[in-house]
């Protein structure tokens, strides 16, 4: 197991033997991929918690009654991940009151130097920040009670990291921030959905079950020393590894297909349209208005946000379960939590779900408990987008080949003619992809098909810069920038050289640089391996190149390059050099 996970479960385990946390809900299909965590459950509420620590500039919701532990476990998290004392972690803290003002928020005007006029320079008046402001780690309690001036002045904190004050702005380093919201009372306010968008996650927290109360309430038992439980743990070090993570081609296109669905509509563009709607009379009399299909079930389309940030934690759950890639299975489990709260669902389908749920509760399973109305809604919507995307994605993959111009021209025939089938009622193919494949493709992929074996086949540079040239200007051609792509790969190729030679292993462990090159394709260094590994690297000029190291003999390991420039051959050589 890698030191990283070990260590974040470690403390999590730590934290649920102290009793110090308590909740056994569990994350729906999410298995951890670890050998030595086989057994292991997928806490739910940990699990998110920990996913929006891990990724950079992570944004949490938890919502949930009086009591439920949603500040206790984002102080708990801060303490541990950031080493932060328990006063210090107090100090992140943003307590939400109709009364907050711009100054209680953000910061104020240096006094000091309003009382001496001397002391200001270039004629600004210096802000002391809040301690919230700065601080890497940020908990908003009870946002809810903020007022709808309050919010505006967080929006642009929570949405690009930074903030404004007098003639003042301050761009944020990157930050963690939970924000917890106890039940409707009279002091709260209403969250607009452009501020609720700015969190990534929102989760509903339940109240403990009966097993749960058993560890609750021994006080005894509560550590005040929780930064220092992981020493030299290091959250900059897991977010890196996170973005490093890659996600498989069914991933991505199961991302952009459910960003797509609910935004679908074969009458009107939903985002522009108010005065109709799915509870209204759009869906009268149309053929989509079916109980498997999910356009009639949504009312409005969900923001590019919603995609950016599915594609951040897609990569963070991913690394949390200790899987290599971003699956389709990854999103599916995340999905409804980064949606329900920024989404508006149809009335009629919402409490039908509900009547259902109450008809058959004495059949229920702890699994079928209405949490959130919203939230178990989006879930069965996230359900009907899988089920229609096993059945469409042959067709989203074959599309993706007509962007990159991989089908043959008759292969492209039979794409239009299969999605036109009757066989194929799936909204996406009948709204978007049919129409772009007969009315931007059809009348130019004889000539796609031309540029490409023209490309695959040339060695001249000159001639390959007066294809690029020339495609400049064809502006018919809806896949100039793939064929634009295939050229600088094409020139790449030819213009790329092959490098090998041999250090020993007292030259590379003199060099920090090269003995990390090493480790990245043999961990197990200076141990011998004779299989290559290749790993594709970045230039000095940030041009690629690819890199793959085996041991030759007994202490001696073969260096193997190629790449269009050589500045990176020169770089290690000359750091062993000196």
């Amino acid at each position: 197991m890698k030191q990283l996970h070990k260590d974040i479960i470690g403390a999590l385990d730590r934290l649920r033997v102290s009793s110090l946390y308590v909740h056994n809900a569990e994350l729906p299909g999410a298995h951890f991929s670890i050998p030595e965590l086989n057994g292991r459950k997928v806490y739910l509420v940990e699990t998110l918690a920990v996913i929006n620590a891990i990724v950079e500039r992570g944004t949490m919701m938890l919502y949930g009654g009086h009591g439920g532990g949603k500040t206790t476990l984002s102080k708990y998290l801060g303490q541990i991940f950031m080493h932060y004392s328990k006063d210090k972690i107090e100090d992140c803290i943003l307590r939400g009151h109709p009364q907050l003002t711009e100054e209680k928020i953000l910061g104020s005007l240096d006094f000091a130097q309003m009382m001496n006029p001397e002391l200001i320079k270039e004629g600004k008046v210096k802000v002391i920040w809040n301690d919230f402001v700065d601080s890497s780690w940020k908990i908003i309690d009870e946002i809810n009670r903020l007022s709808p001036y309050a919010q505006n002045i967080l929006l642009s904190l929570l949405a690009e990291g930074s903030v404004k004050y007098h003639n003042q702005s301050r761009t944020l380093a990157p930050f963690t921030l939970f924000a917890t919201m106890n039940p409707k009372d009279n002091a709260n306010f209403e969250l607009s959905l452009p501020f609720l968008d700015r969190f990534a996650l929102a989760l509903p927290i339940t109240m403990p079950d009966y097993d749960s109360f058993s560890t609750i309430g021994r006080k005894d038992k509560i550590d005040n020393n929780l930064n220092e439980w992981l020493r030299d743990f290091s959250l900059q070090d897991v977010q890196e590894e996170v973005k490093n993570i890659h996600y498989t081609d069914e991933a991505e296109l199961f991302v952009n297909f459910l960003i797509d669905s609910y935004r679908l509509c074969c009458r009107i563009s939903k985002e522009t349209n108010e005065s109709l709607s799915v509870d209204k009379t759009l869906c009268k009399g149309c053929h989509m208005d079916a109980k498997d299909k999910v356009c009639c079930k949504i009312k409005h389309p969900l923001s590019v946000r919603v995609k950016e940030d599915l594609y951040r934690y897609g990569k963070a759950i991913a690394w949390f379960l200790g899987d290599e890639k971003v699956e389709v299975k990854h999103i599916e489990i995340l999905a409804p939590y980064l949606i329900w709260h920024r989404s508006e669902l149809s009335k009629k389908f919402c409490d039908e779900l509900v009547q259902n749920k109450c008809e058959h509760s004495s059949l229920r399973t702890d699994n079928d408990v209405l949490v959130d109305i919203q939230l178990d809604a989006t879930k069965d919507i996230i359900k009907l987008i899988r089920k229609e995307f096993d059945g469409v994605k042959s067709f989203l993959f074959e599309f993706e080949d007509v962007k990159k111009g991989k089908l043959s021209e008759e292969e492209f025939d039979k794409l239009i003619s299969a999605s036109e089938s009757s066989q194929n009622n799936f909204l996406i193919l009948t709204s978007e992809i049919v129409p772009i494949l007969k009315g931007k493709y059809a009348p130019v992929y004889n000539e796609i098909c031309k540029y490409n074996d023209k490309i695959s086949i040339t060695t001249d540079f000159k001639t390959l810069k007066s294809i690029k040239d020339e495609l400049a200007y064809r502006y018919d051609i809806p896949n100039r920038a793939y064929i634009f792509e295939q050229i600088v790969q094409r020139l790449r190729v030819l213009q790329s050289n092959e490098y090998t030679f041999t250090l020993t292993d007292e030259s590379i462990k003199s060099v920090d640089s090269i003995r990390n090159l090493v480790l990245k394709v043999q961990p197990n260094f200076p141990k011998r391996v004779t299989m290559f590994k290749k790993i594709p690297l970045m230039d000095f000029n940030n041009d690629e190149c690819e890199l793959a190291i085996k041991c030759i003999s007994q202490g001696k390991w073969e260096f193997y390059f190629k790449g269009e420039e050589t500045n990176i051959i020169y770089k290690i050589l000359s750091d062993i050099n000196g």
